[in-house]
């Protein structure tokens, strides 16, 4: 059986979403087409502008024939351990090959620059950058650039392809890898330039300005984003500052917060009056924009260090969050080879498990007043 992965935000899924899952179909002709989606709050550090349940429902109805969630501590969390816990889990479900986006769509270069980013020399320039004061990010950007010579820019899913081949390489070698070439638009594009295919960012952007996104996705999303509470980072910034008000004395035991950075949230979170001057507040050469915002996202969450102490153990549990139904004999099987428990409900014998995600889903629903809604959601 010829099971594939892919890794998802769906934030919210767009043309070029559609355009890589038949790509990817294509590609590979394979029997289970499974996707890792991000859950409430997304890599970036901001909350999905709607549901997972709801992203879940697109992706059934765009192809993908199972969405699993990729936990909140692995969701939110710089590229490595992103990948790492994405990774992890299609490897419990038996994935054969997995499928990525890419700019360069040059497997080689990515590769090798997966297997550089694990020597001796690799980890000694990075130091040195650290050591000048870049944030890591921009420390293993530039140390690859001095490393490999090549005439291509990487790009944000070149970036993310290479933690993806990375970790590949150190769960299971086995598990072969292909991109899919990026068309027509980048991952940062300020703006939109093409008809029908247009960023994520601008997506959320052009939604949350009132403005038509007909053109740039699937009729089913414009349906569902029309007629649904949409979330943003301006709807949570009031809990923010209370949780860092109320929480000053304790700030430093927030996951992520380190060299007295909550001085400094303290200190500018009463100057700021929105959430973006806030984060602009805090850039520095040491903490970029995403790191901010990751940050942020679990000062909101109350997420400490002690929730994130095992985290390099990886994901402990596979939560389905939907199936199609003629697909739901592959969990029977799959079942009985995993090393982790496969959830399909919340239970007393799993809730341990879940607690984390479950009081996040409950502080994410504090801007609609929803709850989370039954999962898995079984398509017909």
């Amino acid at each position: 059986m010829k099971i594939c992965g892919i890794i998802v935000e769906y934030n919210p899924m767009h043309n070029g979403h559609l355009y890589h899952l038949e790509k990817c179909k294509k590609l590979t002709n394979c029997d289970m087409l499974i996707a890792v989606m991000s859950g409430n709050f997304v890599q970036r550090g901001e909350p999905a502008i709607v549901n997972k349940q709801i992203r879940t429902e697109m992706a059934l109805q765009a192809g993908v024939d199972l969405v699993i969630e990729l936990p909140y501590l692995f969701a939110v969390s710089h590229a490595d351990l992103f990948a790492f816990g994405a990774i992890k889990l299609l490897n419990e479900l038996g994935v054969n090959e997995i499928i990525f986006g890419s700019e360069t769509n040059d497997l080689n270069l990515l590769k090798n620059i997966a297997e550089i980013t694990e020597s001796t020399l690799f980890n000694q320039q990075i130091k040195v950058k650290l050591g000048e004061g870049y944030s890591y990010p921009e420390s293993a950007y530039l140390t690859i650039k001095s490393l490999i010579k090549t005439d291509h820019e990487l790009d944000a899913n070149d970036l993310l392809g290479i933690q993806y081949i990375r970790n590949i390489i150190k769960i299971n070698p086995k598990i072969s890898f292909n991109s899919i070439k990026r068309i027509h638009t980048k991952y940062n594009d300020s703006k939109i330039s093409h008809e029908t295919f247009a960023s994520a960012t601008n997506i959320r952007n052009a939604l949350l300005n009132n403005q038509d996104i007909t053109n740039y996705v699937p009729q089913y999303v414009n349906t569902v984003l029309t007629n649904n509470s949409l979330h943003s980072w301006y709807d949570y910034y009031p809990y923010l500052k209370y949780q860092i008000i109320s929480n000053q004395d304790n700030l430093n035991e927030i996951h992520d917060i380190n060299e007295g950075l909550e001085k400094a949230i303290i200190k500018n979170v009463s100057k700021n009056d929105s959430f973006t001057d806030l984060v602009q507040s805090l850039v520095s050469k040491r903490y970029t924009k995403a790191k901010i915002k990751r940050i942020l996202t679990h000062t909101l969450n109350r997420v400490t260090k002690v929730d994130a102490l095992n985290i390099l153990d990886g994901p402990k549990h596979i939560r389905i969050l939907g199936i199609k139904k003629e697909k739901s004999q592959y969990l029977k099987q799959i079942k009985k080879k995993t090393n982790i428990p496969i959830i399909t409900n919340v239970n007393k014998d799993n809730y341990s498990q879940l607690k984390l995600d479950i009081r996040i889903n409950e502080i994410y629903h504090l801007q609609d007043g929803d709850t989370e809604r039954k999962i898995p959601i079984i398509q017909e």
